[in-house]
């Protein structure tokens, strides 16, 4: 049976989806971009394992992965956040680990200001990823996370990125988060 959560913001839903999927661990390294997805897992049931290095929690993220044969789940803030995720990324898709990786971005008006940290993550991560996408409107989301999970676990395992631009994470989410 579905339910329909109209007092979630987007950030509130992928936690939400992320529980729904068994996902019992996330790895990663908070900045203002995605301090919102931070704040859900902060209320969930899932174990947040704060990092160092954005490196790191792809590494763990793919450790895990690997371990459990489901996606392993790593998060990391714009610019620098995102592309310190690259190299353990690119290992966790050469070697048949599932990740999905969440990266924070500027907002979606800020975007051709080139504001601090602004960055194309969705180009930059195509070569080292089994798929790449951005969220741009509120009704994409379950859209993308499926696609992005999918990806990750399907076929030969890999990497799947979402970038994720803050007004985006902040929005309130109308829709359906359960598994169906």
């Amino acid at each position: 049976m579905s339910v329909v959560n109209q007092q979630l913001n987007c950030s509130q839903a992928i936690v939400k989806i992320l529980e729904n999927l068994g996902v019992t661990h996330v790895f990663g390294v908070p900045g203002a971009k995605i301090d919102s997805l931070f704040i859900a897992l902060k209320h969930s049931s899932i174990k947040l394992v704060l990092v160092r290095h954005e490196q790191n929690a792809a590494f763990m993220a793919a450790a895990f992965g690997r371990i459990t044969g489901r996606v392993g789940v790593c998060i990391a803030t714009s610019g620098p956040g995102v592309t310190n995720l690259i190299t353990g990324l690119a290992t966790a898709t050469s070697e048949g680990d599932p990740v999905l990786a969440i990266g924070g971005e500027v907002p979606l008006n800020e975007r051709l200001k080139k504001t601090h940290q602004s960055l194309d993550a969705i180009t930059l991560m195509k070569p080292v990823t089994k798929y790449s996408a951005e969220v741009v409107t509120v009704d994409q989301l379950t859209e993308i996370m499926g696609n992005a999970i999918r990806a990750a676990e399907s076929g030969r395992s890999g990497a799947a990125f979402i970038s994720l631009p803050k007004d985006i994470g902040l929005a309130p989410f109308i829709g359906d988060v359960e598994r169906e």
